[in-house]
């Protein structure tokens, strides 16, 4: 289409606003004639890490842009998830699904362990084993999540084994932006979904009284914010005492900090769930000024994206209190003799 106007320049690789409307418009110009997008982007699916591909958003590496100078970059990026970020989206123009990384997705990965197409033969797998709960159930509207930490997992180290539950109502909306991976993951079992415009808490609560039954939970952690009736019910039915977690940095530090070293030393299998890659992929963190060793999940706007974190806050319970309360009394429950 030829233009009679002059083209005003604008060169960029990291205008956040901007960039999903670009993408829209160079899919259909029509959607504003008077703008002309070109977007070297490499595509989401591409290998970062391979030189090869960098050529695809530099083509003048080598020349103004330094080979070497690149590839120091890459090797101080492939483990910092902050520095993934930058270096993916502001050198390689590839759209991450975050602006600001907690979990390294290349490790995460690599903690797959053996992995199940089916949940519930992962459960039977895990049955009779000793597990720590965490639980959410702050959104009525939306995904919820509950997850078991399985200290003496199926691959010799912890297993992690979560349910999701959706209302119905809210199908069509995270379809729409998960390019209807939700509706696959429910006909795979990934995800229940209930009837209504909200969650179906008998359904909830049936589960978690089934999974509490099969395997031997000591505890459940569960964001404080969550319905007091239902807790009252979940503690009633199962016999399982139950501990309120702020999703405070004091509340969460402690178990995302062991959920990343478990991460990192390659210490726990999540087994393939899809749904918790999505959201460990998706999930952004805060640090409160000064103290860089605090930290939480920020939670998405969930009316405004497709993004969801659920699995995360409910591992990260579920983890700390194992390794607070589950160690302790497994420590405390060994007799020391003084001679």
């Amino acid at each position: 289409m030829s233009r009679e106007r002059s083209v005003k320049d604008l060169l960029s690789p990291h205008i956040d606003t901007e960039h999903d409307e670009f993408a829209r418009i160079a899919e259909d110009p029509s959607r504003a004639p008077h703008r002309f997008v070109y977007l070297r982007n490499l595509p989401e699916d591409a290998d970062p890490w391979d030189e090869a591909n960098w050529y695809h958003s530099n083509p003048a590496l080598g020349d103004f842009l330094s080979l070497a100078s690149l590839r120091e970059e890459a090797l101080e990026a492939r483990n910092d998830p902050a520095k993934e970020n930058a270096f993916r989206q502001c050198r390689l123009n590839q759209w991450v699904s975050q602006s600001s990384r907690w979990m390294p997705m290349h490790l995460y990965l690599l903690c797959v362990g053996t992995v199940h197409d089916e949940p519930a033969r992962l459960r039977e797998a895990l049955a009779r084993r000793p597990a720590w709960g965490g639980l959410d159930l702050a959104s009525k509207l939306d995904l919820t999540a509950w997850c078991l930490i399985v200290p003496e997992g199926i691959d010799g180290h912890p297993s992690a084994l979560w349910r999701f539950w959706l209302p119905e109502a809210g199908v069509a909306f995270l379809n729409e932006r998960t390019e209807g991976r939700v509706s696959r993951w429910a006909e795979q079992g990934w995800i229940t979904v209930t009837d209504g415009e909200v969650i179906d808490y008998d359904t909830v609560e049936n589960d978690i009284t089934a999974d509490t039954g099969l395997l031997r939970v000591a505890d459940i952690s569960y964001d404080e914010w969550s319905g007091e009736p239902v807790r009252q019910r979940l503690e009633r039915r199962t016999g399982v005492p139950m501990f309120p977690v702020a999703q405070t940095y004091k509340g969460m530090t402690h178990g995302m900090t062991e959920l990343m070293a478990l991460t990192k030393s390659r210490g726990w299998s999540h087994h393939g769930n899809p749904v918790a890659e999505f959201c460990f992929d998706s999930v952004e963190v805060r640090h409160p000024p000064g103290e860089p060793d605090l930290i939480r999940p920020d939670k998405p706007e969930r009316g405004k994206t497709g993004k969801r974190i659920d699995a995360v806050p409910t591992a990260t319970m579920a983890v700390g209190a194992w390794r607070l309360r589950g160690q302790k009394a497994k420590k405390t429950s060994r007799m020391t003799v003084v001679i």
